[in-house]
């Protein structure tokens, strides 16, 4: 098996991890529990990864970072539409400040 197969493999294995936990925030709008800091230092990495990739022409590297970019990017609008409007958020009057806007166990 060529080491390329074994990319291509592990492009499929590890981007599929995007579908269901976007499908899950789709379908309820509960993003409780993800930190919006965490995921915008994982949408920044995966980012430059990609810039990296690009530049080498590692065309294994680049379409997985670019499914990564996007499921991180999708994840954390997600986020931060849902997460600011939070019922319990604004039932105690609780103010929100960068890095704790979304969970208090997180980020």
């Amino acid at each position: 098996m060529s080491i390329e197969l074994v990319g291509w493999v592990a492009v499929v294995l590890t981007q599929v991890f995007w579908i269901p936990n976007i499908l899950r925030i789709f379908r309820t709008k509960d993003v409780q529990g993800y930190s919006l800091s965490a995921w915008l230092i994982m949408f920044g990495g995966l980012s430059c990864w990609l810039v990296y990739f690009v530049s080498k022409g590692d065309l294994v590297g680049t379409v997985a970072n670019i499914s990564g970019v996007a499921g991180a990017g999708v994840t954390l609008a997600c986020i931060w539409h849902w997460g600011r409007k939070r019922p319990d958020a604004a039932a105690d009057g609780a103010r929100s400040r960068v890095g704790e806007v979304f969970t208090t166990d997180q980020g």
